[in-house]
């Protein structure tokens, strides 16, 4: 395949990426996370629409999430509660959203943005509406193929 799809049990919106943790990390992390629950409490998030990063260059694919105020308080105090944690190439916009698709060679992109105008116009016809319910805290390893993202402790939202 032309493209690296993402694996259909674990769509997610990132809130804030921490790259390499170990096991007692984890725990921490997760605690620190439920004192701020309280921020997405009746939160809502709605999917639609299209996009893609890399403007010349097409890289990752995505369903665009339109978002409340309290995500992107949430991903402030997360993001600078978990600094310590924190990929050193954590420093890119907070742009929520559920990526579909990684686009990686040159093949792929070109096809891609062939595929473009049907792509936009089947996924802005996406309009889902959601209460937050968990934040889940994903990892992957890095010794299993293909490499996908697995929940590891999931909290939730109440």
């Amino acid at each position: 395949s032309l493209f690296k799809i993402t694996h259909p049990k674990t769509p997610h919106i990132t809130v804030c990426y921490l790259a390499k943790q170990s096991q007692s990390a984890l725990s921490e992390i997760a605690e620190d996370t439920k004192k701020h629950l309280v921020i997405l409490k009746e939160a809502k998030l709605r999917i639609g629409g299209f996009g893609y990063f890399g403007k010349d260059k097409p890289r990752i694919l995505f369903v665009d999430v339109q978002y409340p105020p309290q995500l992107q308080e949430f991903n402030k105090v997360i993001s600078r509660n978990l600094s310590t944690y924190s990929a050193v190439d954590n420093d890119l916009p907070f742009h929520p959203h559920v990526t579909l698709a990684w686009v990686g060679e040159p093949e792929a992109q070109k096809v891609f943005t062939a595929s473009l105008l049907e792509l936009s116009s089947r996924l802005k016809k996406v309009n889902w509406s959601f209460d937050i319910t968990e934040i889940v805290l994903y990892g992957v390893d890095s010794t299993k193929k293909p490499e996908y993202h697995e929940k590891l402790i999931s909290i939730a939202v109440e």
